[in-house]
């Protein structure tokens, strides 16, 4: 989905934490997404029009939760939420946090799946938090079902490390894969109405991009 040159907060906000990158940490970064985007993994990411693969997934408290069953109920906001350590995905979070009222009002509820089962961050902005289901895909299952996982290239992991992130302890396996950014508006009959798959991850679906495809007629 191509983004609008509208400078909402959420945009305003992911451009304020880009600014504030290491030079050399952001060099690799911007190595690492030409890698990826020349690797075309994003093509083969679940898009709009595309049937949403249906999943069943254990929340917190370890009740099974699944798609279907949420889909009952309206459409569903599902975010891939790839740990607390990223800071664009903790301010893309509290921007889809802030508009769940404006969500709910048109329907829908918010899913967010994240290989981090025990991310403390996710786990307490989540709680009593009304029309918010936060899943655990520990095995990545969810996101290979949606074409979304990659290994991190290699010149961004030696970064992270420089930087004392090392997400074979943050997820437990030393394999370094986890979801490129990505969000979804599902409609109730499980097609995707809006998709979001960017391996760019200084780049989110905006609450207002969600709100509008939800307002909007529909036949």
């Amino acid at each position: 989905m191509q983004e609008t040159g509208t400078v909402t907060p959420l945009r305003a906000r992911l451009g304020t934490r880009l600014g504030q990158l290491d030079g050399a940490y952001r060099a690799s970064m911007e190595a690492a997404i030409a890698h990826l985007r020349r690797s075309g993994m994003a093509t083969r990411a679940k898009l709009a029009g595309d049937r949403a693969p249906d999943f069943a997934l254990p929340d917190p408290d370890g009740a099974i939760v699944s798609l279907a069953e949420r889909l009952q109920a309206g459409p569903v906001v599902l975010s891939f939420f790839r740990g607390e350590w990223c800071s664009f995905c903790r301010i893309e979070m509290d921007a889809l946090i802030a508009a769940l009222p404006d969500l709910a009002a048109a329907g829908a509820s918010l899913v967010m799946v994240s290989p981090q089962g025990s991310s403390e961050t996710l786990l307490a902005r989540s709680r009593g938090v009304p029309g918010l289901t936060v899943l655990k895909d520990p095995m990545n299952g969810v996101g290979l079902q949606y074409g979304l996982i990659f290994r991190m290239p290699d010149i961004l992991r030696e970064a992270l490390l420089a930087l004392g992130v090392d997400l074979s302890h943050v997820y437990g396996t030393d394999a370094w894969l986890l979801p490129i950014p990505a969000t979804y508006l599902i409609r109730r009959d499980g097609t995707i109405a809006l998709a979001h798959t960017d391996p760019d991850f200084t780049r989110r679906l905006d609450p207002q991009d969600i709100l509008a495809a939800l307002r909007a007629p529909t036949g």
